[in-house]
Parts: structure tokens; sequence; C-alpha cells
């Protein structure tokens, strides 16, 4: 981990030196590659050498070629790399010059070592007498202190990251990928491959045009994304373009991520539990009907359940606009109804197999039948069924195998909502049974993916809890932080 002091002191200005003296290398090695291809190459290629020597000499010269274009490749793109590193940095340190001069101007001292501590010399004495008598404005300055401090942190732990991706991409762009036919090293030569990607976006995220925004980097790599991390990841480029800072769109793409699996997990959770219980009571009472799933707030505006007070708030009301949101009982009744065992089902709106209104009424009826809010509910489902379906479409055996827990909760989610839009539409005791299944495997899915991020949770919630009684003012503060910490993604 990087220190305040490292980052305020170190001379980046060597990384566009490195990077020169690079360019500098692949120049060279272009003028022994053309030294190399006019008196060697040539001399197995000449009339004066036959035979199955000059072949596999040949062969051989050509892989030699080969290296030396590969090497100039490697050259640039370590250059490149370099620069774009350099770029970054500089702006991470305006970053962190700006936050020390915020901090100094609300009052802060921040040390050579980078320690916040507030600036009792600007005081005088009077004041500081003031202000050690009240115990309420010394917690404030406290917190305050506390707030910069972990600020200025955030900024340094920036440089640990972005210095850890540089040294990932110098890692990943002299690996030795396998190039054309004449390549003959198979992963123990140079990188003939290293303009591709890597360095397009290493480019890219250290030019000055950051805020413009690239369309080209938009689109996704069908090679390493998926459709939904492309998603996430595309939401948050755009988020950082726009904004000009890549750490608002780190952030907005992990909020993307972390609060869809969030309401994921409650929607999947609410289903399993009330689908259960309705599943419970049906099978005490094989006459109930089930109500398809989801469709509590209809039912309570179309009047086929009530809660204390929900009569009165329902009355106020027009009845047309409670029909047309929550579904009409007499559509529902007079085309869904059906026979069993002798005994005439009438079901309500929200217990309407809507296909067998369809089919007696035709989609006009099934809509009516359906209302507003349990029509949306379905399109809401059908339609995130057919992304997860594009969604898993987009997975290979290699993404699969690097992501085994997110590929399982994709497939999990994917069924859950296939399995829901069906209990939405036929309401019956297999598609509800069906949704709650799913419903727990998606569930527990979830968690699985998000364990690491749910136990440090629990981690620094537990240590926020055992702060002890007596310092339990502190302790508040000192919690909150942890909480705050967590949910922070420069963390």
């Amino acid at each position: 981990m990087r220190t305040y002091d490292e980052v305020m002191t170190t001379d980046y200005g060597v990384l566009d030196t490195a990077a020169t003296a690079w360019d500098k290398v692949a120049a060279e090695l272009k003028k022994a590659e053309a030294r190399y291809k006019t008196t060697v190459s040539t001399v197995a290629t000449g009339p004066a050498w036959t035979g199955i020597a000059a072949g596999s000499a040949q062969n051989n010269f050509a892989g030699t070629q080969y290296e030396y274009a590969a090497a100039q490749t490697q050259a640039k793109a370590t250059a490149k790399l370099l620069r774009a590193g350099r770029k970054r940095f500089d702006e991470l340190k305006r970053i962190l010059d700006s936050a020390r001069a915020d901090a100094i101007e609300a009052g802060m001292r921040v040390s050579e070592q980078g320690n916040v501590g507030y600036d009792y010399d600007k005081l005088t004495a009077q004041e500081r007498a003031a202000l050690q008598a009240d115990p309420k404005a010394l917690q404030g300055i406290k917190e305050s202190e506390e707030s910069w401090a972990d600020y200025i942190k955030a900024c340094v732990r920036n440089f640990d990251e972005a210095d850890k991706d540089l040294k990932a991409s110098l890692d990943a762009v002299v690996k030795d990928s396998v190039g054309d036919k004449n390549d003959a090293t198979l992963g123990t030569g140079f990188n003939g491959r290293a303009t591709g990607e890597l360095v397009s976006a290493a480019e890219q995220n250290g030019s000055d045009d950051d805020v413009k925004l690239d369309l080209n980097s938009l689109l996704m790599d069908t090679k390493t994304e998926t459709l939904s991390t492309w998603s996430a990841r595309a939401q948050g480029d755009i988020v950082a373009r726009l904004s000009g800072n890549e750490q608002w769109g780190k952030l907005y793409a992990r909020y993307v991520t972390g609060a869809v699996s969030i309401a994921a997990f409650a929607r999947a959770t609410n289903t399993t539990v009330s689908g259960a219980f309705a599943l419970i009571q049906a099978y005490r009472d094989p006459t109930k009907l089930l109500n398809a799933q989801k469709t509590l707030y209809s039912q309570l505006v179309n009047g086929s359940r009530s809660v204390l007070g929900s009569g009165e708030l329902m009355n106020r009301v027009s009845p047309a606009l409670r029909t047309a949101l929550g579904g009409s009982n007499a559509v529902a009744a007079q085309y869904g109804s059906y026979m069993k065992n002798g005994t005439l089902i009438t079901p309500t709106a929200t217990q309407a197999n809507l296909l067998r209104v369809a089919d007696s009424g035709g989609l006009a009826n099934a809509a009516k039948a359906a209302g507003a809010m349990r029509g949306l509910g379905i399109v809401g489902s059908a339609g995130a069924t057919v992304y997860g379906v594009v969604n898993l479409s987009t997975y290979d055996s290699e993404k699969i195998s690097n992501n085994p827990d997110k590929f399982a909760s994709d497939l999990t989610g994917t069924a859950f909502n296939a399995s829901l839009t069906a209990a939405m539409v036929a309401p019956n005791p297999v598609t509800v049974g069906l949704a709650v299944g799913t419903g727990v495997a998606y569930a527990g899915a979830l968690v699985w993916e998000n364990r690491e991020e749910i136990g440090e949770a629990w981690d620094k919630t537990t240590d926020w809890a055992g702060d002890t009684a007596s310092d339990i003012g502190s302790g508040i503060a000192s919690g909150a932080k942890k909480v705050g910490s967590f949910l922070n993604p420069f963390d």
C-alpha cells in the first residue's frame, strides 16, 4: 500500500523517460529487423541454397523475422502504457492536492505523512477555551477530522489501485500471444498482438479527452464480457466521461451492480415467502384459489383483499380507476370461471388464469381482468426473462469457468423470472411452486456470489456493535464510519 508521503514526493516523470527509452528500443529493433531481412533471410531464399536444409532454415529465419517485428510492437505498447500511467498518476495527484487544499481551507492541518488534525493554532486563546468547554463542538471537530482523514486516505488508495492496474497491464502486454503463421515461439517470445484492447483502453484512460463520450468504448467486448457485465460497465463509462471523473464511473457501475443484486434478492425472497405461505394455505384448503404472484397491491385496489383502513381509502378512488389499476373482478368471473369436481370456480381478477380468459373472451378482456398493475408486472418479469436468456447466450465455457458464481446467479435468475411470469399469468400450485423453488435457488446464488462483501459487512457491523457502553457516543460514530467505509468503492 502506497503512503501519502510516497504519493506526494514521487517523480512520475520517470515514466515518460522510460516510455521514450522504449520507443528508442523499438526504433533500434526496426533497424535490426531490416538488416536481418537483407543479410540473413535472403540466404535461404536465394538460388545458391536449395533442398531440405534450405527449407528448414527458411522457416526458422521467418520465425526470427517475426520476433523482430513482435518485439517492436511490444516495445511500443510498453511505451504507450507507461505514458498512460503517467497521465493517470498526474490526474490522481491533482485530486489529492485538491483534497489537501480543501481540508486546509476547512480548518484542518495535513502533515507530510498525511495525518489530519484540526488546526488549533488558528484559534485565539479565548476561542480555544470556549471550544474546550463545548463537548458538542469538540465531537464535531473529531468527526470532521476523521472525515477529512478518510477522504485523504481514499485518494491515496486510488494511487495504489492505479499502480496495481498499471503493473497488471505491463505484465499482460509482455506475455507472448500466438501470432501469425511465422510465430514459432508459441508463448515464449515477444507479444506481436500487444496493440489490442489492453493498450487502447490504457491510452484512452490516460488521454486528455476523457470527458468526451467515445461510443466505440461502449461496445461490448464479446471475448470477456457478458451482457450483464457490459451493461454495468457501459453505464459507468458514460458517467465517467460525462463527469470527467473515472472514479465516479466506477462508483456508479458498482452501485448499479449492487442495487440490482439487492433488489433481485429482495424480490426473490419476497416471492418465496409469500408463495410458500400461499401454497401451505392452498394445501390445507383445496377450495382456496391462489392469487397471482406480486399482486398484493392489485388485490387492495380492486377490493379482493382488505386490510385495516384500506377500504375507506379505496372508497375515495373512482370505481373505473380501481378497475383499470387492479383489474376487473366481473370480467375475471365471466370469462375465467370453470367447473371443478362439479363445482363452479369463480376467480377474482388477481386469481384468474389470463390464458383461460383470453381463450374465452379475447386479449382485450384478458387485459381488463389483469389490470394495469398486474399487466405491468407481467411485462416486467417477461422482459427480465428475455434479458436473462440473451445474457446467458453471451456466456461461453471460458466465461463460465472464469466466474462460475456469476453464471449461477444469472442462470437461476433467468429461471426465476420465467417461473414468476408463469405464476403471474396463470396462478396455480405448479407455477407458484416453481416460482418458490427458483426463488430459493436464485436468492441462494446471489448470497453465494456476494459472500465476500456480505462477510466484510458482517465483520464491520459486529465490530461496530462491539463498542463498549462507556464509549457509546464515539462508538456510534466509529461504527457509522465503518459501514460508510464498506459502502465506499474506493476502500
